[in-house]
């Protein structure tokens, strides 16, 4: 019984796995959409003064814009 279980369960999770690559290849998830001041999120990422109100807030990380990474 604990054999079915356990072979049950990882068929499951290959699947789930498998799913989860393939909903990350064919890029299914929706884009994040940011909005301020009537801004878009490329010309968030361009505006100084949001730059600063970032770093401000993630006092003691980098920011790199360029490949949206912040490395603390």
């Amino acid at each position: 019984m604990f054999r079915k279980t356990g072979i049950a369960i990882l068929v499951v999770g290959c699947l789930l796995t498998a799913l989860n690559a393939g909903v990350l290849l064919v890029q299914l998830s929706a884009a994040s959409k940011a909005a301020v001041a009537g801004m878009d999120a490329q010309a968030l990422a361009r505006d100084a003064d949001f730059k600063r109100a970032v770093q401000e807030i993630v006092e003691a990380c980098r920011i790199n814009i360029d490949i949206g990474r912040v490395k603390c």
